[in-house]
């Protein structure tokens, strides 16, 4: 088994215009340490990063984009994964750390401790690409594969529990600004109207 550690250092050298998304955890602050950049958008609600991954890749469908969850937010925000199966963008990847807790909640054991497959879950809802990895050589396999296949990626990483970065102090509404920013700047559109553009930077 792999940490999500390890997995995210072997996307970093990847990452070059994509849009990323988080889910609320460790995530966010391992990616924050990794990659630092206006372009990932931080600590969505349990739940969210798929849903609102999804929606960035229909909206703009030239660009990659990729969406990070833990067990516990998928489980959280399953209604999700039918209309990602239903609509299967080419530029979405959807990355889960399956650690098997809710880590950030006591450590207590999610329903994929007691058999639940989120791999299945997946594919019964139409995602045919989706697929487990065990260590961080497969990862990097599946990463090489879901970025070149044309089609809606879908892994799902075991991933030991523990983080490998302390805890950073990251104001969401910065974030939220900085990343539509990013998205304005490097579309050539607007996303913000009025005076909601006088926010952070």
């Amino acid at each position: 088994m792999t940490t999500r550690y390890q997995c995210l250092q072997r996307l970093a050298p990847r990452i070059t215009d994509e849009l990323i998304v988080t889910s609320v955890g460790a995530t966010a602050r391992e990616l924050h340490a990794l990659i630092p950049r206006d372009g990932n958008l931080y600590r969505v609600h349990m739940g969210g990063s798929e849903s609102l991954g999804l929606g960035l890749a229909m909206a703009l469908p030239h660009r990659r984009v990729i969406a990070f969850e833990g067990d516990g937010s998928v489980l959280m925000g399953l209604s999700a994964l039918p209309v990602i199966g239903r609509y299967r963008p080419p530029n979405l990847l959807v990355v889960v750390f399956d650690n098997q807790l809710y880590e950030g909640g006591g450590r207590l054991p999610t329903m994929t401790a007691q058999g639940t497959d989120l791999v299945a879950l997946a594919q019964a809802a139409g995602i045919r690409a989706a697929l487990r990895v065990e260590d961080a050589e497969g990862f990097d396999v599946a990463l090489e594969a879901a970025f070149r296949s044309g089609e809606t990626g879908y892994i799902v990483a075991s991933v030991e529990p523990g983080t490998s970065a302390p805890y950073a102090a990251m104001d969401g509404t910065e974030n939220k600004y900085r990343f539509i920013h990013y998205i304005e700047e490097t579309e050539g559109i607007q996303v913000l109207q009025g005076p909601a553009r006088s926010g952070a930077r």
